[in-house]
């Protein structure tokens, strides 16, 4: 039996990405049965969620940069040339230390991945863990009248789930995913031998123009539309991608 800090750290590693795929894998496996795990994981990326929307992001002045740099420059021939006075002296080599290392954190911060690519991130990962698992749906259907109340009775709203009116395009299902801090709703396409996640949840942001990137292999896509936020990954080219966006667009105008 793993130890308790033990599991802690594993359980932080997979809520943080950071796993290789077969542990990731199967700490995914255990989810499925054990109520426990799934309670503390899904509170674990509640609080990850809340530390990445309430923490305060702030720019280092480039004044106290050239400051902190300067008093740096300044003491280091003194430390060389007397080592008694660098003790002497401890309290300010002290105090230097600590902005330093605090101008290193901010510029850590700084850093860090905005929020729409920590999204793209966890999309594509999501994305690879569904295929390569073989789990790309919970509910396999063609028909948008069996998925959509089966992703309703599930989700805290009502996702749009069209059948898209696109050549070779097939509607899979759907299945439960967790984005951005909260469930969502992730509509299985297939087109040809592409897979398609359509990951969908609600957004308070009007309606934007579609975005498009490439990472890791794969194209996404996102936009908002309707009260509802869309990313699209697949290993369909961009422009393909971009169609099926589009045509999302249509038919739920359609609607």
């Amino acid at each position: 039996m793993m130890k308790p800090e033990l599991e802690s750290q594993r359980l932080n590693a997979f809520v943080d990405g950071e796993l290789d795929l077969a542990r990731q894998l199967e700490i995914e496996a255990q989810l499925v049965h054990d109520a426990r795990l799934q309670a503390e994981v899904l509170g674990l990326q509640r609080l990850r969620a809340a530390v990445r929307r309430e923490a305060d992001y702030h720019a280092a002045p480039a004044a106290l940069r050239s400051r902190i740099f300067g008093q740096l420059v300044d003491e280091r021939p003194a430390a060389r040339r007397d080592l008694s006075r660098w003790f002497a002296w401890r309290p300010l080599a002290l105090s230097l230390t600590f902005v330093a290392l605090l101008a290193w954190g901010l510029g850590l911060m700084l850093s860090w991945p905005s929020h729409d690519e920590r999204v793209l991130q966890d999309a594509i990962a999501s994305h690879v863990r569904a295929t390569l698992s073989q789990r790309l749906v919970d509910v396999a259907s063609s028909d948008r009248h069996t998925v959509k109340p089966w992703l309703s009775s599930r989700l805290d709203f009502s996702p749009p789930v069209q059948e898209l009116r696109v050549p070779g395009m097939v509607f899979v299902g759907g299945r439960i995913d967790y984005l951005d801090g909260h469930p969502v709703a992730a509509l299985v396409y297939r087109q040809r031998d592409h897979i398609i996640d359509v990951f969908v949840w609600p957004s308070s942001h009007a309606d934007d123009r579609l975005q498009t990137a490439t990472q890791r292999g794969f194209n996404v896509a996102h936009h908002a539309r309707g009260g509802m936020t869309y990313w699209l990954v697949s290993d369909l080219n961009r422009d393909e991608l971009a169609s099926v966006a589009r045509s999302l667009d249509v038919a739920d105008a359609a609607r």
